[in-house]
């Protein structure tokens, strides 16, 4: 085997064990115990954090997180994966924002140089808008760690007013450049959303005898389920600047019609949780929108529209 091809094994062989000896790698890569010094001591040079360990159940281990073997990548592999990354950067916020900068000027460190002429060209043409919010979210990094590791934690959210939560937190999601944190919360007794940019305060050293159990089969379970109670049926007729405005909205295009002059109907099953959305988008759009169903949408757009006029009226 190749000096060059064992050092990529060497790579991969001590990302897989975490800790090994001298000898056990030897004899798998089929050279000397020198030999395999020498070669681990160019991976340390290489900047794989490898520590040494003395004495009769001493080895080495591997430091901090793992690297990769080199990997090669054509041309149009390697553009995907620039933009992939740089679709992040209208994020102020990432759990891992200081490592996709990184990774990001490495990669672009080690294209070609028609690579990289071909990349900066394409930057003037292809764009990943993601809407850019100034809003601190300062524990992405903390909730991601405690749904990976399925812990309880206790957050201040803020909402009509800073409260403590208690939540075992299922996985984040991003919607429209705002971070979300999907979790069972303990003073609900439930599955709830909480906005991650509303959390104030966390704390990771809380008592976990209480722990949920959340399978893959459960959290996809809760993801995909419909609310329990009997589903309010939505009917709005919208003009074609309102039919514009809501192909905006991933939930309310999949249920819009539009019609040959333009305007549309919406048609489409909500939960009773969604009706302070539903009539704060819609009193949005003015008379680009009329909602016909349920009355009860169309009662508290009533009552919002009346609360106006009196707040302006003379």
């Amino acid at each position: 085997m190749h000096k060059a091809q064992r050092l990529v094994q060497l790579i991969m062989l001590v990302n897989e064990r975490r800790t090994f000896t001298v000898q056990e790698l030897a004899d798998e890569c089929g050279v000397s115990r020198r030999t395999m010094i020498r070669d681990l001591a160019e991976l340390s040079e290489l900047g794989i954090p490898l520590y040494s360990e003395v004495g009769p159940h001493g080895g080495y281990r591997v430091l901090r997180e793992k690297v990769l073997p080199p990997i090669s990548f054509t041309e149009y592999e390697a553009m995907a994966l620039f933009f992939a990354c740089q679709s992040l950067q209208n994020y102020r916020s990432l759990p891992f924002n200081n490592e996709a900068q990184s990774a990001l000027r490495k990669f672009f460190h080690y294209l070609s140089s028609d690579l990289k002429r071909k990349i900066e060209h394409m930057q003037q043409r292809l764009t990943f808008w993601i809407p850019p919010r100034e809003l601190d979210v300062p524990y992405l990094k903390e909730i991601l760690e405690a749904a990976l590791e399925q812990r309880i934690i206790q957050i201040h959210y803020q909402a009509n007013k800073t409260q403590e939560r208690l939540i075992q937190p299922l996985g984040l999601y991003t919607m429209n450049g705002l971070w979300y944190c999907q979790a069972y919360c303990f003073h609900a007794v439930d599955y709830r959303v909480f906005r991650v940019d509303r959390i104030s305060g966390l704390q990771c050293e809380v008592d976990q005898s209480q722990k949920v159990d959340l399978t893959k089969e459960s959290i996809q379970g809760w993801i995909m389920r419909s609310e329990e109670e009997t589903p309010l049926e939505l009917k709005v007729l919208l003009s074609p600047e309102g039919v514009r405005r809501c192909q905006s909205d991933v939930w309310l295009s999949q249920y819009m019609k539009v019609n040959e002059d333009g305007s549309g109907t919406i048609h489409a099953q909500m939960g009773t949780s969604y009706t302070p959305w539903v009539v704060s988008f819609f009193l949005g759009l003015g008379t680009d929108a009329h909602v016909t169903h349920p009355p009860q949408v169309c009662d508290q757009i009533r009552t919002k529209l009346q609360a106006m006029a009196a707040q302006y009226g003379d």
